[in-house]
């Protein structure tokens, strides 16, 4: 294995026999002949997967998972937390206080500085302990304990899990074995501080948290506490934002340290981030009981399977989850009598969305409205069509509009019910951090120091894409994205769909599409955008007689009406893999002649005939970017050719896709993507996809033609809102649908191509089980195989300014503290310890949803989640 060091300060990374792998990573282009080859274990929009060992995987991840947090931490003080994230109740009674500052300040002067971590952990025991013992007998209950966990590797319901931290607060007694669920807050301690333990210890905390609260269905935030040194630190994360407190000297103020445990360790289950309408049911593993307070009434849901999980790299976002469910009878845990399975979905959306069942409503509406109006036929939206003479399409989209069959396109919602909001940010007392969190260098002197006033956030919070920069000539604040504060939307479907990219030949993955472009010229005519169209939403349900899949167009929750309300200010929304290319961007083409305009020199000829004719516009002022009806289109566009060359069983395409089709938590068009809407794909598609799909080489350049000059001439013109803007609309839905009539069917050569098995296409049944790992871990590490890194690992998971990641990935143990001291059990600790955190026994090579990003992105470990960021 290639090692390498890094310099704290410069972040540079020096080789010490670098491999061809190496090569190809840092310069942070295309795959190579040395990139590894892709595991066919999930080909998901999260990225496909590569086999590695655990070791591997554990260091990957963390990395991971500290990039993509890195832009949704913020920083406050410790007295502002303490006022606005703490729980807050009546227990820190004087008697409590005293007894764990008495035993605090024992402990400290008599133990400080600690030689190992085993004596923070007892330390922290200790106190705790001594809060309980001083309860009265009013405030005897279940109270969190601390249990040290150091070598022991804790239970999760996740496939592959083996993540361990040094203590916690917890429900367990210690005695029985560590279960994700029981787990409050996470814990990781280092005796001393300086920069690579404070990385090495945030980096596995923040991976621990996103496991867990991936793993607990119940869990609305959590918080989490590292030590090191003297200095402590204390952490929150939510769905909306997470939050840093300064660190404190924790033995010059044990006041403090004792606030914060009195705080958590007598509080509610719902301040500590236990949503109280889930409930684990006792004895059943790991199913849930979901409270839906609809139209109905209460009405209690027992999770059977798990239809589609989000294991997201960072903890805001959406994070989606559908299950199969049946209904409960009344209050009982047993099955309503002749209730059928249904689906439930779990989804944060932000405070002021709508639910999806009112969204439904009113588009359902705005569609009855046009095909109730007469004259409907000559209506703009449908220009393109009416003048291009196609008829036979507008007659069979005539036939939709009839007895309101076009609700068969869609996925019906039939009940729901939304919880409460998140906790806002901080609006005039937190502030972006200085550098890098978990990732990068990190300003030792004053990481932990407030910014002067006047660099505070001030300005209303607006849910917008805001960042906060510093005044000339003082160091530039960390990009960090605002996040607006969201609530968790329980909604039930009566229908159980399969994922598009799950479909089993290329032909059944057409036929749905070419439906859901008739779904969206609906929505277009009742002047709707969806804004999140991906291979997650766009789902199908097979009809029993003739096996054929139809399609069912999914999560409305983001579609709005097209205006100015319409406006992108959330860089999260939409799926990565899918996103277009002026979301991705932020800005529109066209605006500018710095694009590639001109295929031909007729097009230049006509330009500069037409230049005199076009309204002026300063360049200095660009219009507020409106996700319209191109971008819907557009990601049909990329999710059929995502189909085509990730998706099948052929290396040359999947090459070809993997740089094409990338996640990154800054949510950015890169340079491939870029190109690829852009410039010609004809002959790098001819070129690279299996035999039977090279026809389709020329049917996706017109594609992509027409997004491109389309998305150009409504730029210049800014025609977005005009009728001009609407007849160019049209006319791009005439294309799209004329290129999927000849898509679709089962004459054409593509039709029967396979489709490679997706991982999530089963659902996962939620009994209980043993946990699989934990005999595995422990002969591995007597093994201690390691494999070759450029025969395992994989490179695209690097990004260019990312340096550090190989020696995060492949020098881990070496930068652990040489010749670490034996704990009381006599036995040497791993050089990559605790909060150790692998999904499925697989890492994801694109780094990511969802998203969904993310994204809401989504951004995302397997298969079985995208977007969600």
């Amino acid at each position: 294995m290639s090692e390498h060091s890094v310099d704290p300060h410069s972040q540079t990374l020096k080789s010490k026999g670098r491999t061809a792998f190496d090569d190809a990573a840092l310069a942070g282009g295309p795959f190579t002949e040395y990139a590894p080859r892709p595991s066919n274990k999930d080909d998901s929009p999260q990225g496909l997967a590569v086999e590695t060992d655990r070791e591997h995987q554990t260091a990957m991840r963390e990395v991971i998972v500290g990039q993509h947090m890195n832009y949704e931490i913020w920083e406050c003080t410790i007295e502002d937390f303490i006022q606005n994230y703490l729980p807050q109740h009546e227990f820190a009674t004087e008697a409590i206080v005293n007894a764990g500052l008495a035993k605090a300040r024992e402990y400290l002067q008599e133990s400080f500085p600690f030689q190992k971590e085993a004596g923070i952990s007892d330390a922290l025991k200790a106190i705790v302990a001594a809060l309980l013992d001083a309860r009265d007998e009013c405030s005897k209950g279940q109270h969190l304990r601390y249990v040290s966990s150091p070598n022991q590797i804790v239970v999760s319901c996740v496939e592959g899990g083996n993540f361990q931290i040094d203590g916690s607060l917890s429900f367990a007694e210690g005695r029985e074995a560590l279960h994700s669920t029981s787990i409050v807050v996470a814990m990781g301690f280092e005796v001393e501080r300086n920069y690579e333990s404070m990385r090495r210890n945030r980096r596995q905390l923040v991976s621990a948290i996103v496991h867990i609260m991936n793993d607990d269905v119940r869990r609305t935030f959590m918080f989490g506490i590292t030590i090191e040194g003297r200095h402590m630190n204390v952490w929150y994360f939510s769905r909306s934002h997470s939050m840093k407190a300064q660190s404190f000297d924790y033995v010059e103020h044990p006041e403090i340290l004792v606030k914060l445990l009195t705080s958590l360790v007598f509080a509610d289950r719902k301040d500590l981030g236990f949503d109280p309408n889930i409930t684990l049911k006792s004895g059943a593993g790991h199913q849930y009981i979901y409270t839906v307070d609809g139209a109905a009434g209460k009405r209690r849901f027992l999770t059977t399977h798990c239809l589609f999980e989000s294991r997201a790299f960072n903890v805001a976002g959406r994070m989606t989850r559908v299950f199969r469910v049946e209904e409960l009878e009344g209050t009982a845990d047993s099955s309503k009598k002749g209730a059928k399975p249904m689906v439930l979905k779990d989804v944060w959306l932000d405070k002021d969305a709508e639910a999806e069942m009112g969204i439904q409503a009113k588009l359902f509406g705005d569609i009855q409205r046009f095909a109730e109006n007469k004259q409907w036929r000559t209506d703009p939206r449908l220009s393109g069509f009416v003048d291009g003479g196609l008829d036979s399409i507008v007659d069979d989209f005539g036939e939709l509009l009839q007895e309101e069959r076009y609700k068969d396109l869609f996925l019906l919602a039939r009940d729901g019910s939304t919880g409460e909001c998140s906790k806002p940010l901080l609006e005039s007392s937190a502030w972006p951090p200085r550098s890098d969190i978990f990732f990068g260098s990190i300003d030792l002197p004053l990481g932990d120091e407030a910014p002067v006033t006047s660099q505070r956030m001030s300005q209303p919070h607006s849910g917008a894409r805001d960042l906060q920069t510093r005044q000339a000539g003082t160091t530039t604040l960390h990009v960090c994205r605002r996040h607006a504060p969201k609530r968790r939307s329980f909604v039930i479907f009566d229908e159980e769909c399969t994922r598009v990219y799950c479909l089993p030949t290329v032909g059944d993955v057409f036929n749905v599409l070419s439906e859901c472009i008739t779904a969206l010229l609906l929505m277009f005519c009742a002047g709707w955008v969806h804004r999140d169209i991906s291979c997650n939403n766009v789902m199908a349900i097979q009809d029993p007689t003739t096996k054929r899949w139809k399609l069912k167009l999914a999560d409305l929750e983001y579609s709005k009406p097209f205006g100015a309300n319409a406006s992108t200010s959330d860089p999260n929304i939409g799926t990565p893999f899918f996103m277009p290319c002026e979301i991705l961007c932020r800005q529109y083409f066209g605006l500018t002649t710095s694009l590639n305009p001109f295929t031909t020199k007729f097009a230049f000829i006509t330009w500069i005939k037409d230049r005199s004719n076009r309204p002026h516009h300063p360049k200095d002022i660009k219009p507020p970017l409106l996700h319209n009806f191109l971008h819907d289109l557009e990601a049909i566009f990329w999710t059929g050719l995502w189909i085509i060359t990730s998706r099948v069983n052929h290396e040359p395409s999947r090459l070809y896709g993997l740089n094409i089709f990338q996640n990154s938590p800054k949510l950015e068009l890169t340079q491939s993507r870029r190109q690829a809407f852009e410039y010609s794909i004809e002959d790098v598609l001819s070129r690279c996809l299996q035999e039977s799909l090279v026809p389709l080489a020329d049917l996706f350049e017109q594609l992509r033609i027409s997004l491109y000059t389309s998305a150009i001439s409504l730029g210049r013109a800014r025609s977005w809102l005009s009728d001009d803007g609407i007849r160019e609309f049209s006319e791009l839905h005439m294309h799209f649908a004329l290129v999927f009539d000849v898509l679709k069917g089962a004459q054409h050569p593509w039709a029967s191509v396979k489709l490679q098995p997706a991982t999530d296409s089963i659902p996962r049944p939620m009994a209980p089980r043993a946990h699989p790992n934990a005999e595995k871990d422990v002969e591995q590490k007597k093994q201690n195989k390691v494999k070759k890194v450029g025969e395992r690992l994989p490179c695209r998971v690097i990004p260019q300014d990312e340096e550090g990641y190989i020696a995060a990935a492949s020098g881990r143990k070496r930068s652990r503290r040489e010749g670490e001291q034996a704990n009381d059990g006599g036995e040497r600790r791993s050089g990559s310890k605790r909060l150790r955190s692998t999904d499925g026994g697989q890492v994801s090579a694109s780094g990511v949803s969802g998203t969904s990003t993310s994204a809401e992105g989504d951004g995302y470990l397997s298969s079985s989640a995208l977007r969600d960021s």
